[in-house]
């Protein structure tokens, strides 16, 4: 009997110790398996995270690129203009655009999202510079060469330009203009163009446009040097004797040709000086012709002077 009994006893401490030990060690086991499956949420997380920034930054990066306007540039039928078209999934804010680096020209956008205009291409091979802006300020430049038909010749003669032309058409009229200064108009009614301006002093851009009778433009734009004719002073000493020749040009005098008594001769000036001082003596008995024409170092001639001074 007491055999019996230990051997309950026995049993009954095994059974309390096996469950003295599954009540110690379960809370240990569910806090390690929740702090490794809160890892494993937060690395997803991270994870999860860094691929949406990702993709939000990529599809900003192709909305950004997809978003600028774009320019294309063709020549019209009879290639003396550029048809410039730009075209937006956006309004367009403006057009700005000029020939080799001039006057910047601006077509205003208006709301619109497509644009044609058509460019006239100044005589020669000039290139078109086109940049188009959206109202968000995204921008794109284009840059091409183009060539048309110069049919506008421009010449210096004397402190002048001279202007020519000759056309098939009959030109109504021409146009020109210094700089940024008011144009000027002259009527023409001809196939040929033959006039001259005075060239301001300095550096000037001229811009020449010619109409004709079908309100067809040609357009020519040049850069030209204005500068005074040099100046010619002669005169007889007192004894008669001698001239006295004065010769003076702002600029710079390059050279100077002489014709005394038939004697043919062209004298180099020093460069750098703007005065020369010349005698030539009188022959006795002799109508002592001479004739000088001076030219400056822009190749601007004087006025041809004529005296004749018998002894």
């Amino acid at each position: 009997m007491n055999q019996i009994l230990a051997t309950e006893n026995l049993t009954n401490k095994k059974n309390k110790t096996k469950k003295n030990r599954m009540r110690n060690s379960g809370p240990a086991d569910i806090k390690t398996v929740v702090r490794v499956f809160a890892i494993v949420m937060l690395i997803f997380g991270i994870f999860v995270i860094g691929t949406g920034s990702y993709a939000i930054y990529s599809n900003e990066a192709q909305n950004t690129e997809a978003t600028k306007p774009v320019i294309t540039e063709a020549l019209n039928e009879d290639g003396t203009a550029v048809v410039l078209t730009v075209t937006h999934d956006k309004e367009i804010d403006r057009i700005e655009y000029s020939w080799n680096n001039g006057e910047l020209q601006t077509i205003t956008g208006n709301g619109r999202r497509n644009i044609e205009q058509e460019i006239e291409i100044p005589g020669g091979t000039n290139t078109l510079q086109v940049t188009a802006i959206d109202v968000d300020g995204q921008e794109i430049s284009t840059q091409q060469s183009y060539t048309a038909e110069d049919i506008i010749n421009l010449s210096i003669s004397g402190s002048n330009l001279k202007i020519t032309a000759e056309t098939e058409t009959e030109i109504a009229y021409m146009t020109y203009r210094w700089d940024d200064e008011e144009e000027q108009r002259i009527d023409i009614n001809s196939t040929t163009v033959d006039q001259e301006i005075e060239i301001p002093m300095g550096t000037h851009t001229i811009t020449v446009i010619l109409v004709d009778i079908d309100n067809k433009t040609t357009t020519k734009e040049q850069t030209v040097i204005g500068t005074t004719k040099p100046t010619i002073q002669i005169e007889a000493d007192e004894a008669r004797e001698n001239y006295l020749i004065t010769i003076t040009d702002e600029t710079g005098l390059e050279r100077v040709d002489i014709v005394f008594r038939g004697e043919e001769r062209s004298i180099t000036v020093e460069e750098g000086k703007t005065e020369v001082k010349y005698r030539l003596p009188l022959a006795e008995g002799d109508e002592n012709r001479l004739e000088i024409t001076a030219y400056n170092i822009d190749g601007i001639a004087s006025d041809t002077r004529k005296v004749s001074a018998p002894k």
